[in-house]
């Protein structure tokens, strides 16, 4: 490796450098504020009006005939306050599930709210991730530890130390009849 780029013995510090530094940080932080709110939003629970929009195509599929454009109305206010919390990004699925698999508006609720969604869209994954994203975000710029220049002397005392320790446990072990 050549001596000029190797970044811990001979560390650079001019201003392009400190300019690279800074603009990958910029860019560091917009793709972790990125990712932040676009976990935040999945994690979000639906609008009300998407919420009824996505409930009314699973109740058009399973309404029985009788069923009046009043009490249409009334079940779909009562189940889509039901459904306030759960969170977007398994919305649409557990939704296409429920119009898949229902045959009675009493079974969409429970439906949705039961359903399991694979592992990478599950909420404790998810917020993990945003937890992780956070996290990494709120240090973008920490203060780096400064490198500090080898000092021979702190060398020399360790070195010295090492062998005292040596020695004393050398004695220690002829002492029991082991060497």
């Amino acid at each position: 490796m050549d001596q000029d780029q190797d970044q811990f013995s001979n560390p650079r510090t001019d201003a392009p450098w400190d300019e690279q530094k800074r603009q990958h940080a910029k860019l560091l932080r917009a793709s972790l504020e990125e990712e932040v709110s676009a976990l935040q939003a999945k994690l979000s629970p639906r609008p009300m009006d998407e919420i009824m929009a996505a409930l009314s195509r699973c109740l058009t599929l399973t309404a029985p005939s009788g069923m009046s454009q009043e009490d249409r109305l009334e079940w779909l206010t009562v189940a889509a306050m039901e459904l306030t919390a759960v969170p977007s990004v398994i919305f649409d699925d557990a939704c296409a599930e429920a119009r898949r698999t229902c045959d009675h508006p009493s079974k969409i609720v429970p439906a949705i709210i039961g359903y399991k969604p694979p592992v990478w869209l599950s909420q404790g994954f998810l917020r993990s991730r945003l937890h992780e994203a956070q996290r990494k975000l709120e240090n973008v710029n920490a203060p780096r530890i400064e490198q500090q220049q080898d000092d021979e002397e702190d060398r020399r005392g360790v070195a010295s130390s090492m062998g005292e320790l040596l020695k004393e446990m050398q004695a220690k072990m002829a002492a029991q009849g082991q060497v």
